[in-house]
């Protein structure tokens, strides 16, 4: 989410712009990619989604292959002609074809504070998207959030009126904030753009607050199916994670999710993706992982997940203060990740932030592993370190080898 300052003044420009008759957003907030070609950009404080058709991405790389980008910001500030440490990365999302990442950012010129779109190519290059010269549609969404009401003095409601964007199945899900006493919104929106939306007010019970909410908006969500059932997996601020299955979400409808984990208080769940992948030990599974700014993400199986939205859920306040229910979760240590996406068969594709140096960097993480080699200096490093000549030891040896490879060290392996 944009910082305070900036998101108070474009939330002021765009409220007063008209953007949802605009071919480009005031100000871009969460991507999402739709088959193929098609990106959606939310104009959250205008209450707007624009689609764009995007020219002809080429073909799909010839392998997966990892992103370590260490200095994003550098290139970035130059492509927009931003003043240093200025910019403000809204969210990220990888082209479904050529694998590029697409990365919605706000920032500051000497002809005052603007938003964007980029495109950035394994490689480095970065490119503005030039969202008005492309063809476009947009959908108006109904019943936005407040605009008189504002939090910590400077954040405007209304940008939270979109905090979330998956597209499955021929419908873009949006979920955020709208006005009434059940604030939290779960939207339903068929795509191409033409017929009118399905909005359904969501509550959930907070086992860490010790009651049910219903102005507290998801945060992040994927849509996939447990048992041939289309469900929305939904992470919320401090941290519930929630079930509600689509059949639910009817226009005008007041559901309540049910709530299958709590994950931890005081943390800000960025990112929920489901995928497949091989874990350490080569065995394939089906995942979900919630991505998290303050703590560690959470990694699930469907297995786990399936059992969670089967049970009754948790209805009861925790123990204490920061203990964690529910569903089984395995830690894993994504730190300093501001916004995550699923890259390809392999990879995460990460935003993070440089807990040393506080670059921007573009990075890729090794699904199975979920971290980066390079980040650690350890044991293995010393120059006369020698393996073992057992398996465990060569299985180690293997693995480092491969990360090695992903993140550009191909000359240290051994």
């Amino acid at each position: 989410m944009p910082g305070k300052a900036l998101l108070c003044s474009l939330s002021a420009l765009a409220l007063g712009a008209g953007a949802a008759a605009a071919k480009a957003p005031v100000t871009a907030s969460v991507l999402e990619f739709g088959l193929e070609d098609t990106l959606f950009v939310a104009d959250a404080t205008a209450g707007t989604i624009f689609a764009y058709d995007l020219p002809d991405a080429g073909a799909a790389p010839a392998q997966d292959a990892a992103y370590n980008l260490l200095d994003l910001d550098t290139p970035v500030e130059a492509a927009l002609g931003a003043a240093p440490r200025s910019v403000i990365y809204n969210d990220l999302a990888v082209h479904p074809i050529n694998r590029d990442a697409y990365v919605s950012v706000s920032y500051r010129t000497e002809a005052g504070e603007q938003s964007a779109v980029l495109s950035v190519a394994r490689d480095g290059a970065v490119t503005v998207v030039d969202l008005g010269a492309l063809p476009a549609s947009t959908f108006a969404l109904e019943d936005v959030a407040d605009e008189g009401v504002s939090f910590w003095r400077d954040i405007p409601a209304p940008t939270l009126t979109v905090t979330d964007l998956d597209f499955v199945g021929g419908e873009l899900f949006v979920s955020g904030l709208s006005t009434g006493e059940f604030a939290s919104t779960l939207r339903r929106v068929p795509f191409p753009f033409g017929a009118a939306a399905a909005s359904t007010s969501v509550e959930m019970y907070h086992a860490a607050h010790g009651q049910n909410e219903t102005r507290a908006p998801i945060r992040a969500m994927t849509v996939l199916d447990i048992d041939d059932t289309p469900t929305v997996v939904a992470a919320y601020t401090c941290t519930p994670l929630v079930t509600v299955p689509v059949s639910d979400l009817e226009d005008g409808a007041h559901v309540t999710g049910k709530t299958i984990a709590e994950l931890g208080y005081g943390n800000t769940p960025v990112e929920v993706l489901s995928f497949s992948a091989a874990d350490m030990q080569g065995n394939v599974g089906t995942y979900v992982l919630v991505v998290n700014r303050e703590m560690d993400a959470d990694l699930i199986t469907l297995d786990a997940l399936r059992e969670a939205a089967n049970s009754e859920g948790i209805n009861q306040p925790v123990r204490y203060l920061g203990a964690t229910v529910g569903v089984a979760t395995t830690p894993l240590p994504l730190s300093g990740v501001l916004h995550a996406a699923d890259q390809d068969n392999a990879f995460i594709l990460a935003l993070r932030r440089n807990l040393d140096t506080g670059a921007m960097e573009l990075v890729s993480f090794r699904k199975g592993a979920f971290f980066r080699l390079s980040d650690f200096i350890s044991e293995y490093n010393f120059p006369d370190y020698v393996y073992a000549d057992n398996q465990p030891s060569q299985g180690i040896r293997m693995f480092q080898n491969l990360l090695k490879g992903d993140e550009g060290f191909p000359d240290q392996m051994r």
